[in-house]
């Protein structure tokens, strides 16, 4: 058995300086399309109702009503709508 050759084991490589150029990678990428979306836009949105009050008259009790507002943006910037809009009904005047 003299002459037989014992395989050693290659060794380990550190696998955290390829974790941390990902990671680097990741937050340049993020800041780079945050800073280039946000500076994109170019100016302000301002969002514009048609109307801000809305006057049914007396409905019955759980009677289904439907009002249509126009939105639009009368700013420089892109305007975006994110959720459901809050709706406030007010019993009577």
């Amino acid at each position: 058995m003299k002459g037989k050759r014992v395989a050693r084991p290659t060794p380990r490589r550190a696998w955290w300086p390829w974790a941390a150029l990902g990671t680097a990678v990741l937050i340049v990428g993020a800041t780079g399309t945050f800073w280039w979306d946000s500076g994109a836009s170019g100016g302000r949105p301002r969002l514009v109702l048609d109307r801000e009050v809305v006057d049914l008259g007396d409905l019955p009790f759980e009677t289904p009503a439907r009002v249509v507002f126009t939105l639009s943006n009368a700013g420089d910037g892109r305007l975006e709508i994110a959720g459901e809009p809050r709706v406030k009904a007010v019993k009577g005047c």
